[in-house]
């Protein structure tokens, strides 16, 4: 049996040729939407933007993970400058991110936090998508960025992952670059790479005795 709406029969369409032409008022008014990233607005007070991060007060307790319900939270191992993190710290996906901020609010150490940007923009580019994967920076850069630029952009213009040495540079948006390598994902310290196995030593073949004269 066909299944039917309650109700439809009680439907009468009735033709109209007025309607189509009512959207004609509509061109004399200011459009809703505004041109991004040519135009902007200010954001409301305590806007729930990018994320930022004080790397030296994460102690990687993976609560914001823990606590993440769009599972956009991942523990990274890095290394800046030749010294490897005694702990892990937070990779955003804003592929997931809901902008909720839980992560925020149940950072115990105040680390984690978050900023007034709200603008990332691409040229839909395929390298383009690393920036909506990211380590966030700590807020006094980002706040610096703020005050030269004023327009709420994300505050990295590119990031580059060089996937032989796992290094990762992020350039920003006043010229400078950060730089640090991915040793691992999780809350346990990445194994150190395996050492090659050491060639056997070939054994050294003593003098041949000397043949003994008859």
């Amino acid at each position: 049996m066909p299944a039917r709406v309650v109700g439809e029969e009680k439907v009468k369409l009735k033709k109209s040729f007025i309607k189509p032409w009512m959207g004609i008022k509509y061109l004399f008014k200011k459009p809703v939407t505004i041109k991004i990233p040519y135009e902007k607005i200010e954001p409301a007070p305590k806007y729930r933007g990018f994320h930022t991060l004080d790397w030296k007060k994460c102690v990687g307790c993976n609560f914001c993970g823990q606590i993440c319900p769009a599972r956009a939270i991942e523990m990274t191992w890095i290394e800046v400058n030749g010294h490897i993190a005694t702990r892990p710290h937070p990779k955003v996906d804003y592929g997931r991110c809901t902008f909720c901020q839980f992560c925020v609010d149940v950072c115990p150490t105040g680390a984690l936090g978050f900023s007034e940007n709200y603008y990332l923009t691409t040229g839909g580019l395929e390298e383009d998508l690393e920036l909506y994967d990211w380590v966030p920076i700590h807020p006094d850069k980002v706040r610096e960025l703020n005050e030269k630029f004023n327009d709420y952009r994300f505050p990295v213009e590119r990031i580059k992952f060089n996937k032989e040495t796992r290094e990762v540079t992020y350039y920003l948006r006043d010229g400078s670059t950060i730089q640090f390598k991915i040793l691992g994902y999780g809350l346990r310290p990445p194994k150190p790479p395996a050492k090659p196995a050491a060639k056997p030593a070939e054994k050294k073949e003593g003098p041949k005795a000397e043949e003994k004269k008859e």
